[in-house]
């Protein structure tokens, strides 16, 4: 009691400035945000906000992200996952637990998302429709690139969209775990769950390279169609085709 009678101001000006950083209105994030990310209708606070919609752009493409709430918790300001992050687009979500560490590692823990391959063909040339998914434990991600990951993605519904019609392919998983420095890398085991293109290898992505090495069989993966549209990328077999791929980043 003696010191609070003591330094009774100083205790006032500690509080009254906490209180003014509380209230610092979401719309000054705006100032701060990097060229390739939009947040308009902004409202809340810094600490606990949303912005009507918001979209990145990628290699001059833009990503919708749509409608996107945050909650942070400064008291765990540079260490932990201090910020939770949601974003809603449609039946593309994502919702994460975000860390940035003082060397500029970002952490990214609880990941869920899911969206239409669709969505992905302003960046990559993909001829792959479904839909895609996944739930991760850990992401580390730094400024050459992902790091770390540990977790599992799902492609349904999956189909080859050919000019001629979209062939059916079947439902997969990828299991992904490992460093992108390590011997392996980050490895991605692909499984095939049903579906007519029956799938089984590996996905590895290191620090400056990937690997693939996949084999397909199955009534799709012998289609002469479907083989031709795939030639230039696979190798044909006795039970279908192989696709064996090395390069850098």
């Amino acid at each position: 009691m003696n010191w609070l009678a003591q330094h009774h101001r100083l205790v006032a000006a500690a509080l009254l400035s906490l209180l003014m950083l509380s209230q610092i209105p979401a719309r000054v994030l705006a100032a701060f945000l990097p060229p390739t990310l939009t947040l308009t209708g902004l409202s809340g606070t810094v600490w606990s906000g949303r912005a009507v919609r918001a979209w990145a752009t990628i290699d001059g493409q833009p990503l919708m992200l749509g409608r996107v709430q945050w909650q942070l918790q400064p008291w765990r300001l540079g260490w932990g996952t201090p910020l939770t992050l949601t974003s809603e687009w449609g039946d593309q979500v994502f919702t994460s637990q975000v860390g940035i560490g003082l060397s500029g590692l970002t952490v990214l823990r609880n990941v869920s998302v899911s969206l239409d391959t669709m969505a992905l063909r302003a960046i990559f040339p993909l001829y792959l429709g479904g839909t895609l998914s996944g739930s991760f434990e850990h992401i580390e991600v730094e400024q050459a690139g992902l790091r770390q990951a540990r977790g599992t993605v799902y492609l349904q519904n999956a189909a080859w969209t050919a000019k001629s019609g979209n062939i059916p392919l079947g439902d997969y998983r990828i299991d992904v775990t490992g460093a992108a420095e390590s011997v392996d890398g980050i490895v991605g085991s692909v499984v095939t769950e049903n579906g007519a293109l029956l799938l089984a290898g590996d996905l590895n992505l290191y620090a400056d390279g990937y690997g693939i090495k996949l084999s397909a069989s199955g009534p799709v993966a012998r289609d002469d169609g479907f083989r031709r549209a795939v030639s230039m990328l696979a190798t044909p077999t006795a039970e279908g085709f192989d696709i064996v791929l090395q390069g850098q980043l």
